[in-house]
């Protein structure tokens, strides 16, 4: 080849540089105006699936009230995608009594409510043949007015990928619900349940999202990913209310909060708002008519108040075998609000026994045997311990030597597949059957 012929064609490796570098280019245009262009048609409430209509009534089912049972179905992580059921109590009079004393027959019924949460998101794929598990269920237990319409764009692969590209993943999927409860006395509420999704897509990034309370002028806060969160479900509640309510009041106004993992951490946030408007002038509901049960529940705030009284009516069930509730670490001087109550953990004194009931009851509730290895207990306990030595404090969990201390002890105490499994709603659910 002649020096003028090599000045005239370019080098094959710069050709493919310059062709590589051009498909960047057109991928990164193509990529932004695809999320703009779906930012657009959230915007304008279009491309997504419809909320879908409350089931039709069923024969001796829809708008019941007082006391009774319900099969309602839903899916498992331990079963894949395949539907299953469990037979769940209901109990108009719950929302009349002392919401700060614990009612295992309630909690037992938000544990299935909070899976079914889950479930919920199959519904909002386009093309997907799901039911929705969230309308049936609440129909089944006698609701009338049933939403889930913060499903849409948040189940769909691509939204989640908008999501994390806008930064908006700081967001759950939850359900609403309305009934009207009747005591036997014959007195009455409206009950607003709230059942919260957990951690779904994008949205595990936001569980990473703690925050600086510096940034806003404050010694401590909320975990950022979860108070945000939070405040979408208050906000949404606040206006339902006060539209629904008008001038007659939220006196006769009753509050259910429910949810597992990022759920449970959404849920818990959210009643223990709802608590403190209590002492303001904008009270959703009555300090004595606010219920809330959580599973799961991660650790989620710094401030100092979490055990007053003003939150007794909150409860967290927590599996000793399961890794969640112990994040982010109480070392830093995390916590949660409300009481935790614990569920039984291997090396309990009668661990056996409770645990063969368990066993029993999943694989009633499921078809398959458990998976959860209650003995993983120890080896959270220790990863725990060594994350507390090698990371002291949330700050230091962003550095490179905390990254790599963290992926260290992971890989080298716990198989995280394994301890997985302690946190499936169907395990907590199953415990929570064996212990009635």
């Amino acid at each position: 080849m002649t020096d003028e012929a090599g000045k005239r064609r370019p080098r094959w490796g710069l050709r493919v540089l310059l062709a590589l570098l051009a498909l960047v280019v057109v991928a990164g245009v193509a990529l932004a105006v695809a999320v703009h262009h779906r930012q657009e048609q959230e915007r304008l409430g279009l491309g997504a699936v419809s909320a879908p209509s409350a089931p039709q009534e069923l024969e001796g089912s829809t708008g019941r009230t007082g006391a009774f049972t319900a099969q309602i179905d839903f899916t498992s992580m331990a079963t894949g995608a395949e539907t299953i059921s469990t037979e769940v109590a209901w109990d108009d009079e719950w929302f009349f009594a002392d919401p700060t004393v614990y009612n295992h027959e309630l909690a037992t019924t938000c544990a299935v409510l909070s899976a079914v949460a889950n479930s919920e998101s199959g519904y909002y794929q386009e093309g997907s043949d799901s039911p929705a598990y969230m309308e049936a269920a609440l129909a089944e237990l006698g609701f009338e007015d049933i939403s889930t319409a913060s499903y849409q764009y948040r189940s769909e692969i691509f939204d989640e990928v908008v999501d994390f590209l806008a930064g908006t993943d700081d967001v759950v999927a939850y359900s609403v619900a309305t009934k009207r409860v009747t005591a036997d006395d014959g007195r009455e509420k409206t009950l607003y349940l709230v059942s919260v999704r957990g951690s779904y897509g994008s949205e595990w990034l936001s569980d990473l999202n703690m925050g600086d309370a510096a940034d806003y002028e404050m010694d401590a806060i909320d975990h950022e990913g979860f108070m945000r969160a939070a405040n979408e479900i208050v906000d949404d509640l606040a206006e339902r209310i006060t539209r629904e309510a008008g001038d007659g009041g939220t006196d006769d106004v009753a509050l259910l909060f429910c949810g597992h993992s990022r759920g449970a951490a959404t849920a818990n946030l959210a009643a223990s708002y709802a608590d403190d408007m209590t002492l303001g002038l904008r009270v959703l509901a009555p300090l004595e008519s606010i219920y809330c049960y959580t599973f799961a529940t991660p650790e989620l705030t710094t401030v100092e108040n979490t055990g007053d009284a003003l939150y007794d009516n909150i409860f967290n069930i927590l599996n000793p075998s399961d890794m969640v509730p112990r994040l982010p670490l109480a070392s830093w001087g995390y916590t949660r609000y409300g009481h935790d109550l614990w569920l039984p953990g291997y090396g309990d004194e009668g661990f056996d026994e409770k645990y063969e009931a368990m066993c029993e009851v999943f694989e009633a509730n499921t078809g398959v045997e458990c998976p959860y290895v209650p003995e993983d207990r120890e080896h959270v306990d220790k990863l725990v311990e060594d994350l507390g030595r090698e990371i002291p404090t949330a700050e230091d969990l962003a550095s490179a030597g905390g990254v790599v201390s963290l992926v260290h002890d992971l890989l080298a105490d716990v198989n995280p597949m394994q301890v997985l499994y302690g946190h499936y709603p169907s395990v907590y659910i199953a415990w929570m059957q064996s212990l009635a």
